[in-house]
């Protein structure tokens, strides 16, 4: 069953370099392999898994940052 989030490693805003993660616990290893970049925290359109909206919060270097 996938999560309520997708999570997308964004490296110099460049599509090929883009990575999509499927679990949190993936998305914060790679924010920690990648210190210096993003991973962009994307949910469920209106909760209903529709497709994935932007949250505007993001993991950078592990750590959690809020948006709002």
């Amino acid at each position: 069953m996938l999560d309520d989030f997708v999570y997308i490693l964004v490296k110099d805003n460049e599509w090929e370099d883009m990575v999509v993660y499927l679990t949190k616990e993936d998305a914060i290893g790679a924010s920690k392999m990648w210190p210096k970049y993003r991973v962009e925290i994307f949910g469920k359109e209106n909760g209903v898994g529709v497709g994935y909206s932007p949250t505007y919060d993001y993991y950078k270097n592990g750590e959690y940052v809020q948006s709002g």
